[in-house]
């Protein structure tokens, strides 16, 4: 008696066809950007190793996760994996939300697609887009992965979605890689693929532990470049620090006078308004915004819990400090800021220290407000904290923690005044690396004394203090100098 054939109506079916049409033809379509970022090829990877965890790709909206996707599927295709071991399934689609769950359509493709199956030898390749939006995914995701072991990778449109399914149901099934807004050497990758013009050769942050002489000479190679190559990037950069990294302000796919427009709808109307809410108990939505937007007024500043519940309640929400907190936590976990608490970090965590936050993406901040101070003819004070905004996207590892210092000069004397360090990257191993923000054209003895305290009582071997365009290296090479054109674009 032949099996029974999955009941999936044909409009269902049609829709799956035309997103997997490899099926058809071994062909991803329509096909996506030739330009992949580097979590695409690290992915891959990891899929590769045998007994792979499923791979979690989080991040905000229009980031490229689902461009990501795409790219893998033809990866996969390219080095020789049968199409029809490739299944995409788009959970914001409502068709295929509304057929019951997971279970039904992988029955379905089993029978009628692969044609063998689900628990067959060989793994077959699982990628769920947008899957948060499927009613209890991650009991269902779970159910899949540990009964038929398949090479997986899922997304969500807000990391909050992804991570808390993961500390649920997935601990130790999975793997998370973040896809942040583009970093500057990616908007640069980006058009210069179409000059097929080189840049020189990248550094991984990390490097700058394991190998400071190498990175010391990256950096030096780095600043020697023809002058019109350098006042071309120099432009770029300018572009990135107004309208910071979401793709599509890079790749011509918003018009030039509607990207404030695109990132308001992006971040406000969708992610603050519809995605947050969706996963937490936002009793009072217009809170939330109205916090996102006191970061992003005071970006690259410490903030403390309790003033901000203080000027939220003197600006007419009824509010505490818990919710405030609470509500931080959504924004840093939808990865819209980021959070860097004092190092060294207290035995016990308290809301009363305040914490130091930034905007992820500075072009958010410049659309609310519509415009930022000129990067380079502004006074130093006035876009320090916006230029420190931008150090923090590269400040990124796998194994790395970031922070911030503040501390008494005297520890032993209240009144011998603070001192502060931008941040402190600090290795799973405890090894830290300082990095000053110093954006000035003329960096005296006294502009480095914090860091150089700092190196000295916390035996960090090496430092970077990043600049306007001064390029230097001080301290029989221990503290380096790097305009902040060269320090974002090596990584």
């Amino acid at each position: 008696m032949p099996p029974e054939r999955p009941a999936l109506p044909p409009e269902t079916r049609q829709v799956l066809h035309e997103i997997n049409p490899w099926w058809a033809d071994g062909r991803v379509r329509p096909e996506p950007p030739s330009y992949e970022r580097a979590q695409v090829g690290m992915m891959l990877a990891a899929l590769a190793r045998p007994g792979a965890k499923a791979q979690a790709l989080r991040g905000p909206r229009q980031v490229g996760k689902s461009t990501a996707l795409l790219q893998i599927a033809r990866r996969l295709i390219g080095s020789g994996v049968p199409p029809r071991e490739i299944f995409f399934i788009r959970f914001d689609l409502d068709i295929l939300r509304e057929i019951g769950g997971l279970m039904p359509l992988l029955r379905w493709y089993g029978q009628e697609i692969r044609k063998k199956s689900l628990d067959s030898s060989s793994s077959f390749y699982l990628l769920l887009d947008e899957v948060h939006k499927l009613d209890k995914w991650d009991e269902q995701v779970k159910h899949v992965f540990d009964t038929y072991h398949p090479r997986m990778v899922l997304t969500g449109s807000s990391s909050v979605l992804v991570a808390r399914g993961q500390r649920e149901s997935l601990a130790g099934r999975a793997l998370t890689f973040e896809l942040p807004p583009f970093l500057f050497r990616e908007t640069l990758e980006l058009t210069q693929e179409k000059r097929a013009e080189a840049l020189p050769d990248k550094l991984g942050f990390l490097s700058l532990f394991d190998d400071w002489d190498g990175a010391c000479a990256a950096f030096k190679e780095l600043h020697r470049q023809p002058p019109q190559r350098l006042h071309r990037w120099r432009r770029q950069l300018d572009r990135y620090y107004n309208r910071g990294g979401y793709p599509d302000l890079h790749t011509g796919a918003v018009e030039e006078d509607r990207w404030a427009d695109y990132l308001i709808e992006t971040v406000f109307e969708r992610v603050l308004g519809v995605d947050i809410p969706d996963l937490f108990p936002v009793d009072q939505p217009r809170l939330l915004r109205h916090i996102y937007m006191e970061v992003a007024r005071r970006t690259g500043q410490e903030i403390a819990q309790k003033r901000l519940a203080d000027e939220a309640n003197a600006a007419g929400y009824s509010t505490n400090q818990p919710t405030v907190g609470r509500y931080l936590h959504y924004l840093a976990d939808a990865l819209l800021i980021r959070e860097f608490r004092r190092y060294p970090l207290a035995r016990k965590a308290s809301a009363k220290v305040p914490v130091k936050y930034t905007l992820s993406d500075l072009g958010v901040r410049n659309a609310i407000f519509r415009g930022a101070p000129s990067l380079w003819k502004s006074a130093p004070d006035v876009v320090g904290s916006l230029v420190e905004t931008l150090v923090q996207t590269v400040i990124r590892g796998a194994s790395l923690q970031a922070h911030f210092y503040r501390q008494l000069r005297d520890p032993a004397n209240p009144r011998s005044g603070f001192e502060e360090v931008d941040f402190i990257a600090e290795r799973l191993d405890g090894r830290v690396l300082p990095i000053e923000v110093k954006f000035r054209r003329r960096i005296d003895a006294e502009d480095l004394s914090a860091i150089r305290r700092f190196m000295e009582r916390h035996d960090a071997r090496t430092g970077i203090v990043v600049t306007r365009e001064t390029c230097d290296a001080l301290d029989d090479g221990r503290l380096l100098l790097v305009p902040l054109l060269d320090f974002l674009l090596a990584f």
